[in-house]
């Protein structure tokens, strides 16, 4: 993997955005100063990327880490030769410096599939994100918003899904108080 690419999987892991979202970022929507992305509608975009709903453009706060990583890529990679906006671009042959494609993004995930054995693509970091977030104790409509979703319960349902470890720990906490002990009866 190159700059570009370990950039692009981070991103995706820790914004938890769409693909198409982070083909449709541009480097006006890095927001240095505050540690944001903003994740913005602007049509048809000639990369085919798309912001998937209404619900969609938000913005989100990333880690200062992130921040360092995309202004020391953008540094490198947007020379004055590339004439593109989009943040995520061609690093080689005849297209170089134009916008990154859903397809570049589907043939990375493809390799990295291949060389690790772990089935891993864009929507299985966003899923991560989301799940760990919401273990970490993120309510729910904090989630939606991170998630670009019109309701919590679309994020609940189709994002979310609890660890056999998480699964686990909730129950170790929460069994004295929900179970009905021999003690407890002893006492009625």
């Amino acid at each position: 993997c190159n700059q570009r690419d370990r950039l692009l999987v981070r991103l995706l892991y820790e914004s938890a955005i769409r693909v198409g979202e982070a083909l449709a970022l541009w480097v006006q929507d890095v927001d240095v100063a505050e540690n944001k992305l903003h994740v913005c509608d602007r049509g048809p975009l000639e990369n085919g990327a798309e912001i998937k709903t209404v619900h969609s453009p938000r913005s989100l706060d990333v880690s200062v880490d992130l921040i360092d990583e995309i202004v020391a890529y953008v540094g490198v990679a947007h020379t004055s030769e590339v004439e593109t906006n989009h943040l995520f671009i061609k690093q080689h042959g005849t297209q170089a410096g134009q916008a990154l494609t859903y397809a570049d993004v589907d043939s990375l995930f493809r390799r990295l599939r291949s060389r690790t054995g772990i089935a891993v693509t864009p929507h299985v970091l966003r899923h991560t994100m989301l799940t760990a977030l919401a273990e970490q104790g993120w309510a729910p409509e904090l989630l939606q918003e991170r998630a670009g979703h019109a309701s919590f319960q679309q994020t609940y349902q189709t994002y979310v899904h609890p660890s056999r470890e998480a699964l686990r720990a909730a129950w170790n906490q929460t069994q004295e108080q929900v179970c009905l002990s021999s003690s407890s009866r002893k006492n009625d």
